[in-house]
């Protein structure tokens, strides 16, 4: 059978005026007139097909039918009573399980070492994060945020911009040695250039500006791989040239393992990072102390 919200109304609002003694008093508590509140009392009371009330000028008294009416009405404002309290927990309190999503490199050198500082400061969340170079589907699969990287496409999602990403061109001395000149942007068509690739993207358009201007460049190789660590790698193992997130390099570029070409030509086109959830409306208190902190901690991680 289905429920709606006047006949919710109406059984919450006849405990009011047992409670209070008379529809006056109810209508005062509630801040409506004594017309409305006697209105409502009949919808009820027709509803139910029975009088609920016997009224006198000085008090009300129940029926029979009233009794039992009363009893389960009892029930329902109990239950409304619960739920408030449920909603008040679920926008107030920073506690419970927040399912995170994240590619794989971006999930092992930024997020993780920021989330076990946010689960110090809030000892009450468990995150459960999946780390997986593909498109996820947030609502079918539960995810409460996710970390993506590059322009969003229009969708019903709700982003935070949590800053963006920086590149750099390197490549490891053996290969350099060994390779034909590079002083030019151009010059890297004669190169092979290691990029990321997956079943929908290919990251081998590269631009660079210097003082002349913008120049772009579609770049080729032998070797590419969906995984931004898997590249850093190959590129030490002097497989080639690589554009990418300069915080991704770690320690490569000080300890002389990847040096940095082109340095006329500052790589352009550095991709923003989003914090993405599918909801605005009724946040819970955990998924916003997550996204705020995100918000204040994730640009020096990157920069």
């Amino acid at each position: 059978m289905a429920v709606n919200n006047d006949k919710v109304d109406g059984l919450v609002l006849f405990t009011v005026i047992n409670k209070q003694g008379s529809l006056s008093a109810a209508a005062q508590l509630l801040g409506m007139s004594r017309s409305s509140v006697s209105k409502q009392l009949a919808a009820l009371e027709q509803r139910v097909g029975a009088r609920l009330l016997k009224r006198t000028t000085r008090k009300i008294m129940l029926t029979d039918v009233g009794r039992q009416v009363l009893k389960e009405a009892l029930k329902v404002e109990q239950a409304m009573q619960a739920i408030e309290h449920i909603s008040e927990d679920y926008q107030l309190e920073i506690a419970g399980t927040l399912k995170v999503s994240c590619s794989s490199a971006q999930g092992r050198k930024h997020l993780v070492p920021l989330i076990s500082r946010f689960l110090l400061r809030y000892p009450k969340i468990k995150i459960n994060l999946q780390l997986e170079d593909r498109f996820v589907d947030m609502v079918s699969e539960s995810i409460d945020v996710s970390i993506r990287i590059g322009f969003l496409p229009d969708s019903s999602l709700i982003a935070r911009r949590l800053g963006d990403l920086s590149w750099t061109l390197c490549a490891s001395p053996a290969y350099l040695e060994q390779a034909p000149p590079l002083k030019h942007p151009r010059d890297l068509l004669n190169h092979n250039c290691i990029y990321y690739r997956n079943a929908k993207t290919s990251m081998n358009t590269w631009t660079f500006l210097n003082d002349s201007g913008e120049e772009t460049v579609v770049v080729d190789g032998s070797f590419t791989i969906n995984d931004a660590s898997a590249l850093v790698s190959a590129a030490t193992q002097n497989m080639g040239i690589l554009l990418i997130d300069k915080s991704l390099l770690g320690d490569t570029i000080n300890k002389g393992v990847l040096v940095p070409v082109l340095r006329d030509y500052k790589p352009i086109g550095g991709l923003p990072m989003y914090a993405i959830y599918p909801e605005k409306e009724y946040m819970p208190a955990k998924t916003k102390a997550f996204i705020d902190f995100l918000v204040a901690e994730m640009p020096a991680v990157i920069s």
